[in-house]
C-alpha cells in the first residue's frame, strides 16, 4: 500500500464492493457536513462516525438530505 493520497484514492476508487469511511471528521477537525460529504464524494459507501446522542437526529437528517439531493462521485455506489 502507499502513503500517497492520490495512489490511495485511485486504489479505493477501483474497489468493486462496499467500503466504509472511518474517522471522516478527523477527531473534530472537520464539521459534519463537510466531512460526510467529502467521504461520500471520495467513494465511501458508508461512514462510521462517533457522535453524542444529541447529534444523531441532525446528522442522520443531513446525510439523508445529501443522498436525496445527489452526491457527485466518480465511483458508483456499492451496497
Amino acid at each position: 500500500m502507499s502513503s500517497k493520497p492520490e495512489e490511495i484514492a485511485a486504489y479505493m476508487k477501483a474497489i468493486k464492493r462496499p467500503w466504509i469511511g472511518f474517522k471522516v471528521l478527523g477527531a473534530g477537525r472537520d464539521k459534519p457536513g463537510e466531512g460526510f460529504l467529502h467521504a461520500f464524494q471520495k467513494g465511501a459507501d458508508f461512514i462510521c462516525v462517533g457522535l453524542f446522542d444529541w447529534q444523531v437526529r441532525d446528522d442522520v437528517a443531513m446525510v439523508q438530505e445529501m443522498i436525496t439531493k445527489g452526491i457527485e462521485r466518480e465511483r458508483p455506489w456499492e451496497t
